[in-house]
């Protein structure tokens, strides 16, 4: 089912849009006393309260793609945000840092970003080309494909994804052209890196769910902090390496009873 605009509304910010629906059905009640009319809705000046359904908030990454659906852009962040540490462990720029970059001779780039169109083209050859529209945290970019990147990425190429593209950069006059070596999902590459994470605990009754999560091996270090006695702290290190990505730690951030989760 897909949302409604309040659903795509983050929950901590749901009550002020209870109480922002609730003044505005009072001042629309006031407003049909004062002229005589009645609602066509029925209610006649019924000072009830609309309230919304108290539910948990969507793992980010849900979120992020459903607002990415309904409205054509990002409203309350980027789905690179949480690949900061990872980024920086892959070597990988930002959109804006390459364009700063003004050698006019090509040079290698390395750059992460979240696919948002494709376009394909027949060559003189009758090979197929594309060229992808990717966005970041910094700005929109184009990356062409040729034959045989295309062919071996095409499975990753959906509108959404999140990759990590190795490519040629080349200034054209103004603009820089960007054609792509190798593309790589960039949830596994962060996980190959060895991202690890720290979870932080506000309620120890959470263990079960999160124990469920980490299954799958991998080369990340998880450190999980819990209550301890007295306003104390405890801090736990597995000693099984698990398989961190941005996805895992958005479905774990939203599981009840954690209160943060930091990537490392």
């Amino acid at each position: 089912m897909k949302p409604t605009e309040l659903e795509l509304v983050p929950a901590p910010k749901r009550g002020q849009y209870d109480r922002a629906l609730s003044r505005r059905e009072r001042q629309a009640a006031q407003r049909e006393r004062e002229s005589g009319q009645v609602s066509l809705f029925g209610g006649g000046g019924s000072n009830d309260d609309i309230r919304l359904q108290a539910m948990p908030d969507w793992p980010v990454h849900e979120r992020l793609a459903e607002e990415f659906s309904a409205m054509g852009f990002y409203l309350s962040g980027h789905p690179l945000d949480a690949f900061g540490p990872a980024l920086k462990r892959l070597g990988a720029s930002t959109y804006a840092a390459l364009v700063e970059d003004r050698r006019r001779g090509g040079f290698k780039a390395k750059i992460a970003g979240t696919l948002i169109k494709k376009s394909e083209r027949r060559g003189r050859n009758d090979q197929m080309y594309a060229f992808v529209s990717f966005s970041d945290p910094t700005g929109m970019f184009e990356v062409m494909l040729f034959p045989e990147v295309l062919a071996a990425s095409r499975p990753l190429l959906e509108a959404g994804k999140s990759l990590l593209i190795s490519a040629s950069a080349e200034w054209d006059g103004d603009e820089l052209k960007l054609r792509a070596a190798s593309i790589l999902d960039l949830d596994q590459a962060a996980a190959q890196a060895g991202e690890g994470m720290v979870v932080r605990l506000a309620d120890v009754a959470s263990l079960p769910a999160l124990s469920a999560e980490l299954s799958q091996a991998g080369k990340g270090l998880v450190n999980i902090v819990v209550p301890g006695g007295a306003g104390e702290e405890v801090e736990i290190e597995l000693k099984k390496r698990i398989a961190v990505t941005a996805t895992l730690r958005s479905r774990i951030a939203a599981l009840p009873g954690v209160a943060s989760v930091e990537a490392v």
